[in-house]
């Protein structure tokens, strides 16, 4: 399923327009995204926590040539999902 299919599915399943949808989700998306970049968690019942994970800086090798680089520090978005969205899928 994509975004068009998921407005799509809410604007059937709630009874509103596509655009009233595709609104709510980019407003969604938007506030989700700015809790993040100021390092909020977000918690959504039922469904799972979005929150910012710190990777360290750390050593690797490149596959190739078998040299050692230095990976930088990294933070990424991370997901997890909620039990019971986990128990629906069982």
């Amino acid at each position: 399923m994509n975004r068009t299919d998921l407005i799509k599915r809410m604007a059937q399943l709630s009874e509103l327009p596509q655009a009233t949808c595709r609104s709510f989700l980019e407003q969604l998306q938007a506030t989700i995204s700015q809790a993040l970049h100021e390092g909020e968690t977000v918690y959504v019942p039922k469904l799972g926590v979005f929150e910012i994970r710190h990777h360290l800086p750390r050593s690797g090798r490149n596959p190739q040539t078998g040299a050692t680089i230095q990976i930088p520090m990294r933070t990424l978005p991370a997901f997890k999902p909620a039990t019971q969205l986990k128990d629906a899928l069982k």
